[in-house]
């Protein structure tokens, strides 16, 4: 993994190159805004393609109101952040070849309401 951080006006900004088990690796951008460095933006280059993005690059990990056990918080820490979007970019690598989402999902509205009664 290569982390290159950024000082921008809307916050601290990181890019890392990470490696994705069995798939290829991806560049990932991490943007702690200056108002809210607690919910950190995650974007990813690759494939856009998959239930649990918001537009093409920014990923939805998690549901905010989910147990803090459930998704990252400030106090894990980057690395553990980083961790999480490994795993992420996996299952949506995995969904991409089988159809199946491997782990939790979040309700993402009437999108994901179609999406989700295909699979059932």
């Amino acid at each position: 993994m290569r982390t290159q951080p950024f000082g921008t006006r809307a916050g601290r900004l990181y890019e890392a190159l990470l490696d994705v088990p069995f798939y290829e690796s991806r560049t990932v951008t991490v943007l702690f805004p200056r108002d809210s460095p607690r919910h950190p933006k995650v974007w990813s280059d690759g494939p856009t393609e998959s239930p649990h993005r918001y537009g093409e690059r920014l990923l939805c990990m998690w549901d905010p109101d989910d147990p803090s056990e459930c998704r990252w918080v400030f106090e894990d820490g980057l690395l553990a952040l980083f961790g999480m979007t490994v795993a992420h970019l996996f299952r949506e690598a995995w969904w991409r070849e089988t159809g199946e989402w491997l782990g939790p999902q979040a309700w993402h509205g009437p999108n994901q309401e179609a999406a989700l009664s295909e699979e059932a």
